[in-house]
Formats: structure tokens, C-alpha cells, sequence
């Protein structure tokens, strides 16, 4: 069983509490998740008042965070209110034992309250990037990211941003296909990209600015073990390639090469995940040729290799998949 630590501030977003719950507070064993225990930690043992209304009584004091596999700082209405010492002393301490430690949204302010941001990558709300930078000058600010990791630390941008990166933990610790059904569960498409190696899915857009963007996405997804290039996306959506490319980004964000590549290592991932075919197969299914290629593609996308990537997220025949939240490995 793993343990949740939930940091409990005057302030905490509501939404980012009722984010925590719906992951690792909901009977989640018959997606493959869990059992999970939560421990919601305040300074004392009384009911805290949260944004926008209402209530929340802890289960532990802060020195529940201690011996917890995962702590996380929820967002605050005011990300500058402070942080109480005993508070930011707890989450060092928790870090320092080898909990991962989480900033969802404004929870980035908590964390860098801790000092746990100094020296690394870091993001928020947009609103309050100039205010984080101000907060935490050591910090690597990603203005233009969703998530960031490094060390175990982790911060997320804006409200929905939290439950991406939510999504993002328990992909790493149980891989793409126990991430993908929970974010089915859940409603949502599959968890989008962070902007930095992970272990992540990239959504199809819902509402593409034209709809032959979406169903060459569609098309493209069923044939990706061919030899089908940009050239071909944009034949398929009977558009100019100047066209495709402008209403391509704007309905994904991405390029239409980029788009394409992630696609075929994704499909790789799964492949690793759920099939012993060799290295070199694999590659062939996803379309990335050789296994040299999917080696090289692998690493500069998630940070490992094949075998090391197959080794973690393996999903034996029983169905239960086996992980670690501690980063994976780099060596293969």
C-alpha cells in the first residue's frame, strides 16, 4: 500500500483537494490502482477552512507527512499567504526521507516556501508566474509548461494542470494503460505532455478549429507502423500545406512531425508494456524502424531505454502492473 501525504493550509483550493481524492482517495483496485492510504495533514487536528467555502478536517498532524511514499501542497486562494514553519520543515523532512513532493498549481508557492525549489525547473498559474519568480529566485521558472520535474519535486500549471500532472505520477508508477482507463473514469482525455521527459500521453484535441484535423489525427493513429509522413497528413485533410500546418497547431499546439513521432513512440511504450515482442519489432509496429531508432527516440523522449522502460512497466499476464515511484532508471 502506498501512503499520500496531503498538506492542509489555511486557504487550500478546494479543487485541488477534491483532484487528490478523486486519484488516490476513490476505490480505484479494479483499475489496477491502489489501495491507497491518505493522510490529510494540518497543524493540529481541527477543521481547516478552504476556497471557496467549507471545511476540512485532518486525519494526522505534520508529522504525518514522515514515512509517506508521496506528499501534496494543494493551491491556496493567496499563493503569497505564508507558510508556517512547522509546515515548510515537514515537507523538507519528508523530501530529505525520499517522498516525492508535489506543487499542485499555487502549491508551487508552498514549495518554495520549503526551499525544495531552489536549483530546479518549476511552473504555475500563469497569473502568478512573476509572483513564483519573486518567491523563489533560485528556481528555473518553465513559463511555458504544464509540469515540471526534477529530484522528486514537481509543480503544475494553472487548476486542471494539477490533475494532468495527478495523472502523470500515477502513469509513472503504474504505466500508460492503468493512466489511460483512470483518465477515461475520470472523463478527460489521457494526460498531456509537460514539457519535459515523462511518461505521458498527449490528448487528440476535442474540438479541432476544422474537422479534418481530427480524423487525419484518427487516420494517421491506425497506421502509424507505415511509412506515412507529414506529406500524407496533409493529403488526407485535402488542405495546402501552409493550411494544415497553421489549423494543425492551433488545434493541437504541436507541429504535425512532432505530433507524429510522439504518437509512434507512445504506441512503442504500449507495445513494451504489454507484448515480449523483441526490441526490433516493436519498433517496426510503431514506426520508428529499427531498434536503434526507437532506442534513440525512447531516451531523448522519456529519458530511458527499451529494456529499462519494459523492465518497470511490464504488465504481467494477471493484469497488475508493476512500478515504482521513485525515477526510473536511466541505464538499459
Amino acid at each position: 500500500m502506498r501512503t499520500i501525504g496531503v498538506l492542509l493550509l489555511p486557504g487550500s483550493r478546494m479543487f485541488d483537494l477534491a483532484v487528490i481524492a478523486e486519484v488516490w482517495a476513490q476505490d480505484r483496485t479494479d483499475s489496477g490502482i491502489g489501495p491507497f492510504a491518505v493522510r490529510v495533514c494540518a497543524s493540529g487536528r481541527g477543521r481547516t477552512q478552504v476556497s471557496p467555502f467549507g471545511e476540512v478536517v485532518a486525519t494526522h498532524g505534520l508529522s504525518g507527512l514522515e514515512g509517506c511514499d508521496l506528499v501534496l501542497a494543494p493551491g491556496r486562494d493567496n499563493p503569497l499567504a505564508e507558510v508556517p514553519a512547522a509546515a515548510t520543515a515537514a515537507l523538507r523532512r519528508a523530501h530529505r526521507s525520499g517522498a516525492v513532493v508535489a506543487g499542485l498549481c499555487s502549491g508551487a508557492f508552498t514549495l518554495a516556501a520549503a526551499g525544495l525549489l531552489d536549483g530546479r525547473p518549476a511552473t504555475t498559474h500563469w497569473r502568478d508566474l512573476d509572483a513564483l519568480a519573486a518567491a523563489a529566485p533560485a528556481a528555473d521558472l518553465r513559463r511555458d509548461v504544464l509540469y515540471t520535474e526534477q529530484d522528486g519535486v514537481l509543480t503544475s500549471a494553472g487548476v486542471v494542470g494539477g490533475l494532468d500532472l495527478c495523472l502523470h505520477l500515477v502513469r509513472r508508477d503504474h504505466g500508460a494503460d492503468v493512466a489511460a482507463r483512470l483518465a477515461r473514469r475520470l472523463v478527460m482525455p489521457p494526460v498531456r505532455e509537460g514539457g519535459q521527459r515523462q511518461y505521458a500521453e498527449a490528448p487528440l484535441p476535442a474540438n479541432a478549429s476544422r474537422p479534418g484535423i481530427a480524423s487525419t489525427m484518427d487516420w494517421a493513429l491506425t497506421r502509424l507502423a507505415d511509412e506515412i509522413g507529414v506529406p500524407d497528413l496533409v493529403e488526407h485533410a485535402g488542405m495546402s500545406p501552409r493550411t494544415f500546418h497553421r489549423e494543425f497547431a492551433a488545434a493541437t499546439g504541436s507541429t504535425p512531425g512532432r505530433w507524429l513521432l510522439v504518437q509512434r513512440v507512445q504506441h512503442a511504450q504500449r507495445l513494451l508494456e504489454t507484448t515480449d515482442l523483441p526490441v526490433a519489432r516493436v519498433a517496426e509496429r510503431a514506426g520508428l524502424g529499427s531498434a536503434a531508432n526507437l532506442r534513440r527516440r525512447l531516451r531523448a523522449e522519456v529519458g530511458v531505454g527499451p529494456d529499462s522502460y519494459r523492465r518497470t512497466f511490464r504488465i504481467p499476464a494477471a493484469g497488475v502492473t508493476v512500478g515504482a515511484w521513485a525515477s526510473t532508471s536511466t541505464s538499459s
